[in-house]
């Protein structure tokens, strides 16, 4: 089934050339081209994806309840916006010289559910990484518990890693609970940091 996207136009050449790439793949649907990540809100049939230059910010938050996942094509990937994208909830950090397809890799990545950054946007986070991890030495993680927080920064679900790794979902509940004890991380953002920082790559 087509990844159904949106791609909101901020006027720049940048992101007339992603609509017509986009329109062009195979495995894509584009549902249209918005000025603003309002109209694509109001969307009675909303799309999966939504390509744009930051995360859709509201009163409610960051975006809106239930809604599309983004991929961010920014200028700067410097680690305070990665960052703070991330936190908001994008699931993908692009450059905008991104090639065509790093870009589908990275809509489909996304489509899935899975977190996807470019190599840019992982060297600028892992200062952050492995300043989280090393105030007081790196913690040890078991086997089991790196096993997960690979998953985890794939973009996994704690049901879709308990499948993955034959465990119940509560046990991949504790293991989650135990990491974010250990590695302090407040949520699924950081531990894709800390991940980065004990070189456990989510799958490209």
């Amino acid at each position: 089934m087509a990844v159904r996207v949106a791609v909101v136009d901020d006027g720049s050449l940048t992101f007339r050339g992603v609509a017509d790439a986009l329109g062009r793949a195979p495995g894509v649907t584009v549902v249209g081209v918005f000025p603003s990540v309002e109209p694509v809100a109001a969307l009675r049939d909303a799309p999966q994806v939504v390509v744009a230059d930051r995360c859709a910010e509201s009163n409610a938050g960051p975006w809106w309840p239930d809604g599309p996942a983004f991929v961010v094509l920014a200028t700067c990937q410097d680690a305070v916006r990665v960052r703070a994208a991330l936190d908001a909830g994008a699931l993908a950090y692009l450059g905008r010289d991104v090639d065509e397809a790093t870009l589908l890799r990275a809509v489909h990545a996304v489509g899935r559910g899975d977190l996807y950054l470019d190599g840019a946007a992982r060297v600028a986070l892992l200062p952050d990484a492995v300043g989280e991890v090393c105030d007081d030495g790196p913690p040890t993680l078991t086997a089991r518990e790196r096993d997960v927080l690979r998953l985890v920064a794939e973009g996994l679900t704690h049901q879709q890693i308990a499948r993955r790794l034959c465990l119940s979902k509560s046990t991949v509940d504790t293991y989650t609970h135990r990491l974010r004890q250990k590695t302090g991380a407040v949520n699924k953002a950081g531990l894709t940091r800390i991940a980065m920082a004990f070189e456990v790559d989510p799958a490209a």
